[in-house]
């Protein structure tokens, strides 16, 4: 026999069936809801641990800073030893590869601008390296020569770093432009690995003999003096470069610019280009007429809006003195 159902039976059935389906609904949705508050309780455990460890990387890199500022010489320094002097220092992060370095032995004083491989962390550990050896070479060595300070910064590095010896030893190294300015005889010398020099006094094209294929003239008013192009560091023989040893009799009023590549490296401008150098060649001659203490602020005022809304893409440093 086939059984048959009432319409009350019917519907009660089906009302056991929503009520059912509602309870086990009931069930998933509070399961979902209690697996929701786990979830975003261990995403915010998770996030407040890497804010931790975030904040606890950025304090140590802090540290770093002040230990690099203490190495790095100070402005009073600078301006006692340089008093128509400008350094333009804009790290990339908060410690820098770049660094300026000053010293005096007598009469002369002698300054670098540096560029170690790398930014941040890795650059700033070179430069402690970089900074220890040039002051190693002039204080204790008496090694006044620019030349001959490139030749000893060249081995210090190849040795500290066992890039002679040792397979596995990093590659780096550092660009730099050492001057020394003899401010009784007012006699310039100047070597560079990498990193040039320029030099700008009125109409020096027209009355300055130049001496050598690495001197070259940007316009009328600037002599640029080109470096070797060998870095420091990296001799797996174990055996120094030879730098040129440059030497420039200055005039009052000449202006000396060195600086690394972070500058003409920045990207920005209408067309999100590099600045390049000879446009950096060119605001260093419009500076040629301003007071030393007015230079800084331009460069910072043309570097921003070249740069614009696009990140800086290394660190930043120039070196500019009067005679």
């Amino acid at each position: 026999m086939i059984s048959t159902f009432t319409l009350e039976e019917l519907l009660a059935g089906c009302l056991i069936i929503i009520l059912m389906f509602i309870v086990v609904l009931r069930i998933n949705t509070k399961r979902l809801r209690n697996a929701k508050l786990e979830l975003e309780r261990i995403v915010e455990e998770r996030t407040a641990t890497l804010k931790h460890k975030e904040q606890e990387i950025t304090d140590s890199i802090k540290y770093a800073l002040r230990i690099q500022l203490s190495i790095i010489p100070t402005q009073q320094r600078v301006k006692s030893l340089l008093p128509k002097s400008m350094v333009y220092y804009r790290p990339k992060d908060i410690v820098s590869g770049d660094f300026y370095w000053i010293e005096n032995i007598d009469d002369e004083v002698l300054f670098a601008a540096v560029d170690c491989t790398g930014h941040g962390v890795p650059g700033a550990m070179m430069s402690v390296i970089g900074l220890k050896s040039l002051s190693q070479a002039v204080q204790d060595k008496r090694i006044s020569v620019p030349a001959d300070i490139l030749q000893y910064l060249d081995i210090a590095v190849n040795d500290t770093l066992r890039q002679s010896y040792d397979p596995s030893a990093v590659k780096d190294g550092m660009d730099l432009a050492l001057c020394n300015i003899n401010y009784k005889t007012l006699m310039l010398q100047y070597a560079g690995a990498f990193n040039s020099l320029v030099l700008i006094r009125k109409n020096i094209a027209s009355t300055y003999t130049v001496t050598n294929d690495r001197e070259t003239f940007y316009g009328s008013d600037m002599l640029e003096i080109k470096s070797d192009k060998c870095p420091i560091g990296s001799n797996p023989d174990g055996v120094a470069d030879i730098f040129t040893n440059h030497r420039v009799q200055l005039q009052k009023d000449d202006c000396i610019y060195i600086y690394t590549d972070g500058y003409a490296d920045q990207f920005g401008g209408p067309k999100g280009k590099k600045f390049k150098y000879n446009q950096l060649k060119d605001v260093l001659i419009s500076l040629a007429g301003l007071p030393i203490d007015e230079h800084y602020a331009v460069l910072d005022k043309t570097f921003n809006n070249w740069r614009g809304s696009q990140e800086q893409v290394d660190d930043v440093l120039v070196i500019g003195v009067k005679i």
